[in-house]
């Protein structure tokens, strides 16, 4: 049986040594590293060549480090590596942005997603796509309706989109803040971050185009 090679990366710890525990009862999975932080994880893929890496869509200590920009990074360093990204909240649009930029697949952090995060693995050395069956739903239904202003909304990093859809629901920055466990000036820097990669101008406008963009997605 071939042995798989694999590093993990994520900056929450539980999460992290939930993952290495889970993976080492596989026999022919060798975790070769794993780390909380962007730049050790740069650099341990160029010293510890990986066939897959298991990591989060985003770190919170790396403002550069949303889901595109790091598999982008992680690709430049290690072309050859297959990337699994573990994501508590992968959204259809996200999802596809991060399979055409050359993502293997996405696991969500639930624990019936999480579970099966072997056969994932298994899967992307296999050079496939791995999605669980929710996301896949989600994929196809997008794809069938299509819309440019959906397309848009792959801009967004994840953090970005889910200060978007907050604002939209009618919750405050302050309450925002509250919920997500962060900063009130870091969720009006998403917020704002957002409404400038979307080209609206105010709440009215970013309100329009995240509708819009939710009837083309489901």
């Amino acid at each position: 049986m071939k042995t798989i090679t694999i590093g993990i990366a994520d900056d929450h710890p539980v999460v992290l040594q939930g993952v290495a525990h889970l993976l080492g009862a596989h026999s022919d999975i060798d975790i070769r590293f794993a780390t909380e932080r962007i730049d050790a994880l740069l650099q341990l893929l160029v010293d510890k060549p990986v066939d897959v890496l298991v990591c989060d869509y985003e770190f919170e200590a790396d403002r550069h480090a949303d889901g595109l920009n790091l598999l982008a990074r992680v690709r430049r360093l290690a072309p050859r590596t297959r990337v699994l990204f573990l994501s508590a909240h992968s959204s259809a649009y996200i999802v596809s942005a991060a399979l055409e930029a050359g993502a293997a697949g996405f696991v969500g952090k639930q624990h019936e997603d999480f579970t099966n995060l072997a056969v994932a693995i298994h899967s992307v050395s296999n050079h496939c796509i791995y999605l669980p069956a929710s996301l896949r739903k989600r994929m196809l239904s997008t794809a069938a309706g299509g819309s440019k202003r959906a397309a848009w909304l792959n801009r967004l990093s994840e953090k970005e989109a889910t200060v978007v859809r907050m604002i939209c629901d009618g919750l405050s920055i302050s309450d925002i803040a509250g919920r997500l466990n962060r900063s009130p000036k870091t969720v009006s820097n998403q917020k704002n971050a957002g409404m400038k990669k979307l080209g609206v101008r105010n709440d009215v406008e970013l309100v329009k185009v995240m509708r819009e963009a939710e009837r083309a997605d489901f």
